[in-house]
């Protein structure tokens, strides 16, 4: 399977959701297409990682999750990649820096969940992610406090852009960032593994 590179072009404001997609769930659904509509996104690129530096153990097969993924989700405006492998990069401001010389004249934004937000501090050269692109949180069960409350919360509490401004993000400079409430799903990867439900 090749990772290519999705469509980009000058203007469109393109929101990167990460992560290992071990597997590909229901959840994702939902905070794809509310950060869609909450920051103003024009499309969305799931970047399905070849592996996470913070996990002592390897995800499945990194073709079986883009596969599942691309089964999952069948929207105009959202694309599965596994580019990272392609490009060689293991940390997510590599990555960044590597979009950004791909494509110059796009608009980047960084989606997370809440509970990344809690430890995002312990990610490698974390500030250098937030000081180039805005980044968007989206709730996630039993986060909401931690979240805000988290190191890099409080350290870049200035470029906090309120939740009922949220279409602004995707226009706004780095550092920004939003935190906006959503409605909850219980649906998270490790417990559809824990359950057997991908072996």
């Amino acid at each position: 399977m090749r990772h290519e590179l999705p469509p980009c072009r000058a203007g469109q404001r393109i929101g990167l959701l990460g992560g290992s997609f071990d597997p590909p769930h229901a959840g994702h659904l939902h905070i794809t297409r509310e950060a869609l509509k909450r920051f103003g996104l024009t499309h969305v690129w799931w970047l399905v990682s070849p592996g996470n530096p913070l996990k002592p153990q390897g995800p499945a097969p990194l073709e079986r999750r883009i596969a599942a993924a691309r089964a999952l989700i069948d929207h105009p405006r959202v694309h599965v990649t596994g580019i990272e492998a392609r490009l060689g990069t293991r940390y997510t401001a590599e990555t960044l820096a590597a979009l950004h010389r791909l494509c110059p004249e796009a608009r980047f934004i960084w989606l997370m969940g809440a509970d990344n937000l809690v430890q995002f501090h312990r990610w490698q050269t974390w500030r250098e992610i937030a000081e180039s692109v805005p980044v968007g949180v989206l709730a996630r069960p039993g986060t909401r406090i931690a979240a805000r409350l988290s190191p890099a919360a409080r350290i870049y509490r200035h470029a906090r852009i309120p939740a009922r401004q949220s279409q602004s993000l995707s226009r706004a400079e780095a550092p920004a960032w939003c935190f906006v409430n959503l409605p909850m799903s219980d649906d998270s990867s490790s417990s559809i593994r824990d359950s057997g439900g991908w072996r």
